[in-house]
């Protein structure tokens, strides 16, 4: 399944490291990866797009949830 995360992240590498390396300890398939600067040069809007069964895609979503530097998650199925 293919799904799409609109995630409002703190901005700096620190936030994208931990949120790639999640991706890349629960052996998700990134398909594509944006980092568009907010106006308010703090925040970072990060969309990826996840190749993943339901559940690998429930625990990914579950963590990025937990970390502190996302401020909001929104999901779209493909």
């Amino acid at each position: 399944m293919t799904k799409t995360l609109h995630a409002m992240v703190k901005n700096g590498p620190e936030s994208l490291m931990r949120i790639t390396g999640l991706m890349k300890r629960r052996g998700c398939e990134v398909k594509s990866l944006r980092l568009e600067l907010d106006e308010d040069s703090s925040m970072s809007t990060l969309v990826i797009t996840l190749g993943a069964n339901d559940d690998e895609m429930d625990n990914i979503i579950m963590q990025m949830r937990r970390f502190q530097d996302v401020f909001q998650l929104i999901e779209k199925y493909n």
